[in-house]
């Protein structure tokens, strides 16, 4: 899940450091060793070999090797004309913003590279680590085009594009995960969250903590704060920036900062006094740790993220969670207590961006491209070799005869980062209608834009104070959303910090820029 994965690479560093592509090196389009030989036309075989590396964040595979040159074999015989083999370069959840950021300020050669907002997206872009894509689309991306066209809007700045996002759902649904065996054992009534407020979720960590010891009521990471606040409070525009839809009028659009609206301060202390109680695992903020395998040893109880799509979701209704029971290796309910508007900032949420330092951006876009078209090669990606990583039973994904998810070899849970997930195979356990129920999903997502669906913000008058503000936040937000720190003590300061560091700034140019863009789109 992707609020999960988050969660582990959000404890480490968020913000690109001032050093990012100092040194950046590689070349532009225009001069890279592909030149501008399309696929399959004339003179096309006169491309000279070229290696794309592919970076992107993903737990170690034993079979990494195995993989690749399975795709490299695939990629000979069907794409020939292409002449480019693929390098696939994985880097642990843990040590993935450290890495990358060295790579990118070293001028590592790179190709392809995993982006998104909450992973430095904006700070990639405007220390120049990113190719502008437009050009490369036009002439390399129709399939990317054929399902995509509609949504590259938020991943442009400065009216260029820099990220291609992932075909997938439009958004999200976030609320709580529950052991339900234990919900079965304690007769919890779960209707008190058709609120869909977390705090109802309260009394049944109370009774899991008084009954059950060795087992974590609240497992983290993925906390209140991370995975439920800003998508059901705020339509965020950059940073600290946003606007709140809580108890504002559906024509407010005053710019707010997200760190003082009256419920962050909620959730904040009850963070904190879950913390205090006991209820949230002390070791929360260990780079790397992996919530599920906490569940999956019978030591958890409950967390917050996001929630399998299924089919007729609603806020509160407790369903069996497909891919969760699955990750859980035990039946695990989802209770859905917020449903997404349509957001700018979800359509940035997953991409794949072009390095600076690629040497031929072309050929890039031209394996981008068929992830978007081939589910031949998106399956082997995503999950191995068939018949050593994976069998078909009925159409479903499962693991060979004798094999575990330890042993195999190659399984993760990284389909929703690349190409058209329409293509995917599901798992054996997951609802075969999986990827039809995103569709409808998809229909009740967009019938609720944002109130500023489309702004996007040129963070560029303001890229030195963005900077300073994320500095200044990391000694305090995994604190207070992991509720290790008290935010009656620490809110205060860290405001006083992101002051210091240019946050009045911040808000009144995300204020002038959206009066700009709201009075351009006549809705103001």
């Amino acid at each position: 899940m992707k609020w999960l994965k988050k969660s582990s690479v959000v404890l480490t560093s968020l913000v690109l450091t001032s050093a990012l592509v100092t040194g950046c090196g590689g070349n532009n389009a225009a001069n890279s060793p592909g030149g501008t030989v399309q696929p399959g036309s004339e003179g096309s075989s006169e491309l000279k070999p070229y290696e794309v590396v592919m970076v992107f964040p993903d737990a170690p595979q034993n079979d990494n090797q195995r993989v690749q040159d399975a795709m490299n074999d695939y990629l000979a015989k069907t794409y020939p004309e292409m002449n480019m083999t693929v390098k696939l370069n994985p880097i642990d959840w843990g040590a993935w913003s450290d890495k990358t950021n060295l790579m990118m300020a070293s001028g590592d050669k790179m190709d392809l590279l995993f982006t998104a907002d909450w992973l430095g997206f904006q700070q990639q872009v405007t220390k120049g680590g990113l190719l502008p894509l437009d050009d490369l689309l036009d002439k390399y991306g129709p399939d990317i085009e054929a399902v995509e066209k509609d949504y590259h809007g938020p991943a442009k700045r400065g009216g260029k594009l820099y990220g291609i996002h992932t075909h997938q759902e439009l958004g999200g649904a976030q609320g709580v995960y529950l052991n339900k065996e234990l919900v079965d054992k304690y007769k919890f009534d779960l209707t008190a969250l058709k609120s869909g407020k977390v705090e109802d979720l309260e009394p049944m960590l109370q009774t899991i903590k008084e009954n059950e010891p060795g087992i974590t009521p609240l497992v983290a990471p993925s906390f209140p704060l991370e995975a439920y606040y800003s998508s059901t409070n705020l339509d965020s525009i950059v940073s600290i920036a946003a606007i709140n839809t809580v108890g504002t009028a559906a024509d407010d659009y005053t710019v707010i900062n997200s760190y003082t609206t009256p419920r962050y301060m909620e959730l904040a202390k009850l963070t904190n006094k879950w913390y205090r109680a006991g209820y949230i695992n002390k070791d929360a903020l260990t780079p790397g740790l992996d919530a599920w395998k906490k569940i999956q040893a019978g030591k958890g109880f409950a967390f917050v993220s996001d929630m399998d799509i299924i089919a007729d979701m609603e806020i509160g209704t407790a369903a069996v969670s497909p891919n969760g029971s699955i990750k859980a290796g035990r039946e695990m309910l989802q209770i859905p207590l917020n449903i997404d508007r349509l957001q700018t900032g979800k359509m940035t949420a997953t991409m794949y961006a072009i390095s600076k330092s690629s040497q031929d951006p072309e050929r890039a876009m031209m394996l981008l491209n068929l992830f978007y078209k081939d589910k031949e090669l998106l399956t082997l990606f995503n999950f191995g070799i068939e018949g050593t990583h994976y069998v078909l039973q009925d159409g479903q994904v499962a693991l060979p005869e004798g094999k575990t998810t330890d042993n195999v070899g190659y399984y993760h849970d990284i389909m929703w980062q690349l190409g058209n997930q329409m293509l995917n195979y599901t798992r054996v356990g997951e609802d075969p209608n999986k990827y039809q129920n995103y569709e409808k999903f998809n229909e009740q997502v967009s019938s609720t834009p944002s109130r500023i669906f489309g702004f996007v913000f040129d963070a560029e008058p303001v890229k030195n104070e963005l900077i300073s503000i994320d500095n200044a936040n990391k000694a305090f937000v995994d604190g207070l959303k992991s509720g290790q720190l008290d935010p009656d003590e620490s809110l205060p300061k860290m405001l006083e910090k992101q002051k210091a560091a240019g946050a009045d700034k911040v808000i009144a140019e995300a204020q002038k820029q959206l009066d700009a863009w709201l009075a351009e789109n006549g809705k103001k």
